[in-house]
């Protein structure tokens, strides 16, 4: 009579066995995690690059949403008219010049709004488009139809080699003496929209670095670039990450 012999896996086998496969399936799962994270991250860049490039469409098609009852002063102010006073669209003194964008002094929060314009009367035409911005124009940001948005996936707006947030403004004009578009940037938010308005702001390199969520890897940090003399929005790209100076 024969011996049975019976085969299988020891203990021992299929501990190891489940093992093996448990750190397989982890190291699946960070791979996924860190592939989304970046995905994200290039989300929320590529997405802030956008939302400023629709700035330069709304200022060259124009919507004026004030009410009627709405007025805009000599100083460039809008306001609502709260004795009646109220002008109907297209019969003040005042023209919608074109889009002043901020970002908080968080890095997050990004604030869109129409940039009002009033002319000095009778005020001779200047010699360049500065000079007639800054001589014969007040200007003022209209309440109005402000558009509100964050910066996506939790990232923010830091300055270079930093992760300190970067409050930021960004005036974009139509100019009403050559036609031109005009975008003037600077560091931080002014009390005076008119004090962007000079040749420096005009002809900087701005690079807006944008810094991920907190805990989320993504490798080399990527900017928006604001180029000098931006005219269209070709002048906002995200350069190459090997390109790029916020490390």
């Amino acid at each position: 009579m024969g011996v049975k012999t019976e085969t299988g896996f020891t203990i021992i086998e299929v501990m190891l066995f489940l093992g093996v496969t448990g750190l397989l399936v982890i190291g699946v799962l960070v791979g996924s995690g860190v592939a989304i994270g970046q995905q994200r991250y290039r989300d929320s860049v590529n997405s802030l690059k956008s939302y400023l490039q629709q700035q330069y469409s709304e200022v060259a098609n124009v919507i004026n949403g004030r009410p009627g009852t709405w007025a805009c002063d000599t100083g460039a102010g809008v306001s609502d008219s709260e004795t009646g006073g109220g002008q109907a669209r297209g019969t003040s003194d005042c023209v919608i010049l074109g889009r002043y964008v901020t970002i908080d002094e968080t890095g997050t929060k990004l604030t869109a709004s129409n940039v009002t314009g009033y002319r000095t009367p009778g005020a001779a035409d200047a010699n360049s488009d500065i000079t007639e911005l800054t001589t014969n124009y007040k200007l003022g940001v209209s309440p109005i139809d402000q558009d509100v948005a964050e910066v996506s996936w939790g990232a923010q707006v830091v300055k270079p080699k930093t992760t300190s947030p970067m409050p930021f403004s960004i005036l974009i004009i139509r100019s009403p003496l050559s036609g031109s578009t005009l975008t003037f940037s600077q560091e931080g938010i002014p009390t005076n929209v008119s004090s962007l308005i000079t040749s420096g702001n005009m002809s900087a390199n701005r690079d807006l670095c944008v810094n991920a969520d907190a805990g989320t890897f993504v490798g080399k940090r990527m900017e928006v670039q604001i180029a000098p003399y931006s005219a269209s929005q070709s002048g906002i790209q995200v350069p190459l990450e090997s390109a790029s100076v916020c490390d």
